[in-house]
């Protein structure tokens, strides 16, 4: 129906009226309700609205009416059986779950948690963050500066059952890292089952890869001599002041993801197909002797060799120019055969004899050298996310890949803190973790965090 050319005739027809500028506002809005009402399938047969007279158009115009009563009763009896959301609390949710639970199901000690979202909340602020202690004192503020809020917390709690505070938020992502369903967790917290995922990217994205919470920057370690002592002396110490000079040790490590596609911008998706036998990125990390991750490159396709992914970074090309200077103050890396043999770069001896010097070298280095290892097997254990491949793009695979590391550096840093002591919780759920992370590899199954079973 050509809406406007009919407007135009009905103007035209009572053009010399005295009340010609009341007919036209009352035609042009009988021509917009009989547009809806054809939009209804209410009159398929009208072809032109000109052709109508005065009289069909009274009554298209009480039909219309009528019809919009009707549909007016139909959403207001569906309005009136609406459930609305009463959201948890998150205190109330905590207070439920022993420490042991606790762990399980966000990979982190109570004391823990909390520190990160005190970390997060002074990075971001109150007001993005907005924790339940600070929803609780605005419900109540008096300033007329958060009146705006106010109001929009009140029309958020009479429809979606209020705000998402941010400890709901962080431990909705944690436990999608630690492997859980989005579905479960959307009916846990109330929370919408397609706006989880929307939650799980942004606090990865905004909060956890914030610099600010926990930055890994190998171009500003190897710059700094003071640091570089610091982790020299650990692996000396821990290996009788064997190994002195050591700053790190390296590895690669292939994380499987889904093939990527064109969407991605990959050309050659069989450059991602890892010799493992699955798609994957290469993750090449440097840690020190406590586990903390030094520098990780994480945009290296899985095919690629480990020294290839290495000699393609920044850290690599400063390292091969700058190597005389650490000569100088004796400091090196250490990596496996797979690594190529530099003056910063010490490998094992091939095809050593037994009980030779060589033979002692490789042990000691070996050892030293176990740390990365340990490091791997830690991120990968304690966040499930990995165990399967993961299915997002590959820019939000090697975001959650690096959330992952970052978090791992987080919890050490608190170990550390804490005085580098895992409780005994922490360290039987670990375990437990390993057996049977260990038991559905050998089975052939498919493996994710379970949690809860025993406790």
């Amino acid at each position: 129906i050509d809406v406007s050319t009919a407007s135009t005739n009905i103007m035209t027809r009572h053009r010399n009226s005295p009340l010609a500028k009341g007919a036209a506002r009352c035609k042009k809005k009988v021509a917009s309700m009989l547009k809806g009402m054809t939009c209804m399938e209410l009159f398929d047969q009208i072809i032109h609205l000109h052709d109508l007279e005065e009289d069909a158009l009274d009554i298209a115009l009480l039909l219309y009416y009528i019809e919009k009563k009707k549909v007016s009763a139909i959403c207001q009896d569906s309005a009136s059986k609406r459930k609305f959301r009463q959201r948890r609390s998150w205190s109330s949710f905590q207070g439920n779950l022993t420490d042991r639970q606790f762990r399980r199901y966000f990979r982190m000690s109570k004391e823990c948690f909390q520190h990160l979202c005190n970390r997060i909340e002074h990075n971001v602020g109150g007001r993005v963050f907005k924790s339940e202690g600070f929803l609780e004192d605005l419900r109540h503020s008096d300033d007329a500066r958060d009146k705006k809020s106010i109001n929009m917390m009140s029309a958020h709690e009479g429809s979606t059952g209020g705000f998402i505070s941010g400890e709901v938020k962080l431990a909705l992502t944690l436990r999608l890292l630690a492997g859980g369903s989005y579905l479960d967790l959307s009916l846990l917290y109330e929370v919408g089952a397609s706006h989880a995922y929307a939650i799980f990217h942004d606090v990865i994205k905004n909060w956890i890869l914030d610099d600010r919470l926990v930055k890994i920057n190998g171009l500003d370690y190897v710059q700094d001599e003071e640091r570089l002592q610091n982790v020299a002396l650990e692996f000396a110490l821990r290996s009788d002041g064997l190994f002195s000079g050591c700053i790190g040790a390296i590895d690669g490590w292939v994380v499987k993801i889904r093939k990527p596609t064109s969407k991605d911008n990959v050309t050659n998706p069989g450059s991602f197909f890892s010799r493992k036998g699955y798609f994957g990125l290469n993750v090449v990390a440097i840690v020190d002797r406590k586990k903390r991750v030094l520098y990780r490159v994480i945009q290296s396709r899985g095919a690629e060799h480990d020294s290839t992914a290495f000699k393609n970074s920044r850290l690599y090309t400063w390292l091969a120019e700058n190597w005389g200077w650490l000569k100088e103050k004796g400091f090196y890396f250490i990596g496996d055969s797979a690594c190529t043999l530099k003056s910063f770069l010490l490998t094992p001896y091939d095809n050593v004899l037994h009980g030779t010097p060589e033979d002692n070298f490789n042990f000691f280095h070996s050892s030293s050298r176990m740390c990365v290892e340990c490091a791997f097997g830690e991120v990968d254990l304690r966040w499930g996310v990995l165990w399967k491949a993961l299915q997002f793009d590959l820019k939000h695979n090697m975001r959650i890949i690096d959330a992952c590391i970052r978090l791992h550096n987080f919890i050490v840093d608190f170990r550390e803190e804490c005085g580098d002591q895992e409780s005994d919780t922490e360290r039987s759920l670990f375990d437990e973790d390993c057996r049977r992370f260990m038991a559905a590899q050998s089975h052939g199954c498919s493996v994710g965090v379970q949690g809860g079973e025993d406790d």
